[in-house]
């Protein structure tokens, strides 16, 4: 059973286009949740991402980041929580 490692990325995105961001996040395979919420920041992905021998899953997620998330339109800035500990019901 391959084994996953589970982020969650926060975003500040521009007024008003928060719902348009979501739709874009869902289009990504290794995004699996996205929520607008209120507070600093506006949106949290949830990121799962399958670990791999060849290339740590951390740097995956670094990538997915870095190269995708970072580079939705009209998003301002992130800041990503790697899981190291998860435990579901």
């Amino acid at each position: 059973m391959p084994a996953y490692q589970k982020a969650f990325v926060l975003m500040k995105v521009a007024p008003g286009h928060e719902e348009d961001v979501v739709n874009d996040l869902m289009k990504i395979p290794d995004v699996k949740e996205a929520h607008i919420v209120p507070g600093d920041w506006d949106i949290i992905a949830v990121v799962s991402s399958q670990k791999e021998i060849v290339v740590p899953s951390d740097e995956k997620v670094y990538r997915l980041v870095l190269d995708k998330i970072g580079k939705i339109k009209h998003v301002q800035d992130t800041s990503t929580m790697v899981s190291q500990f998860s435990r579901l019901k």
